[in-house]
């Protein structure tokens, strides 16, 4: 994620086989003369897709808008978690004037979005969000996108809340004498943000929103993380309390960030997120697991994490694998890219 550092589905039906099977598979069609021509050419993709664009609605002009929902389109995405902070910061203010100008401009954002076939989810958080002076916040947004809903047209509602809180950027959070009271106030933050989302699926206009947290494929507690962690009289890796909090929700998921620009071995993509995915199906949990996929920048040691740089046929094929090894997991519903502007950026 773009505040840490920062949902792809891609075919598994599609060939592996490096970027001149890609290229073959995607030539345009010249067989006619009235054949319109497009900016951005289809990719076969199964539904489910999202990414992250950390705009807020207000920040792009109306054309750029457009030609990011475009691309978005062509390349098979179907959701956009977008950022809301200054909706949230004017609602903190409780400046009346600056919430409705902000609303019009998530609304235009929303309905545009809509008519490309595009659902969209409000993205919201920070490292900082916890304790008993900033806790509020998540369950603030909730609160915001719930009301919000009640008061625009259908094609202008929100489709859902995404927090990516990521405290353990905070300089010792992880330190060994702090963290175990970390993870426990960690998980108490978002048991709060769940108890609140589940009082919004009362409303109907929200009957159908979805609700997800980012957070680290560490938290399993595999290798030298932070191992298990006593939350609500049960000691079990933090990942494992997070599915429990969620388990009986079918729109609520986590992306799991396993941020590896390789599928294979045992450090890689795949083995990263095995772990949750087998507690998941294991407790039969009707909630969701996405596999987070970094496409934004990276400090030079760590390029291993981050398809940065490298062409999207490269990622395609690495989304193909981990698609091909979740698939049969009833919890799986994809991949994340964590970064709109860097994918479009990179050669095809």
């Amino acid at each position: 994620m773009r505040r840490a550092t920062a949902v792809l589905v891609l075919a598994a039906m599609l060939a592996i086989g490096g970027p001149a099977a890609f290229a073959a598979a995607h030539q345009p069609r010249h067989g006619s003369r009235h054949e319109p021509r497009h900016e951005f050419r289809k990719v076969r993709v199964p539904p489910g897709m999202a990414v992250y664009e950390w705009h807020n609605a207000g920040d792009l002009a109306p054309d750029e808008v457009q030609r990011r929902l475009r691309f978005l389109r062509a390349n098979g995405f179907h959701t956009v978690y977008l950022e809301i902070g200054n909706y949230l910061e004017a609602a903190e203010l409780e400046d009346e004037g600056l919430l409705r100008g902000i609303r019009r401009q998530m609304q235009r954002f929303v309905a545009t979005a809509t008519g490309y076939g595009l659902s969209v989810q409000a993205l919201g958080g920070g490292p900082d969000w916890f304790g008993d002076d900033r806790r509020y916040l998540g369950q603030l947004l909730v609160e915001l996108v719930g009301s919000y809903n009640t008061g625009v047209a259908d094609n202008e509602r929100l489709k859902g809340i995404h927090l990516d809180l990521e405290p353990y950027t905070l300089p010792g959070w992880l330190d060994e004498d702090n963290v175990e009271a970390n993870l426990v106030e960690y998980l108490t933050t978002i048991q709060g943000i769940v108890g609140t989302y589940r009082s919004e699926l009362d409303r109907w206009v929200n009957r159908g929103l979805q609700l997800g947290f980012a957070i680290p494929f560490w938290l399993d507690g595999r290798g030298d993380a932070p191992g298990p962690v006593e939350f609500g009289e049960e000691t079990k890796p933090a990942a494992y309390h997070l599915i429990d909090l969620i388990s009986d929700l079918r729109g609520a998921y986590l992306v799991v960030m396993a941020y590896r620009d390789f599928t294979r071995t045992s450090d890689g993509s795949i083995a990263h997120a095995r772990d949750e995915f087998r507690y998941a199906a294991g407790i039969g949990a009707r909630s969701g697991l996405i596999v987070g996929q970094q496409y934004g920048p990276a400090a030079p040691e760590e390029q291993h994490i981050t398809f940065h740089g490298q062409p999207r046929w490269v990622f395609r094929r690495a989304a193909a694998e981990i698609a091909v090894a979740f698939r049969r997991y009833p919890q799986f519903r994809g991949l994340s890219v964590d970064d709109i502007d860097a994918f479009m950026a990179a050669a095809p």
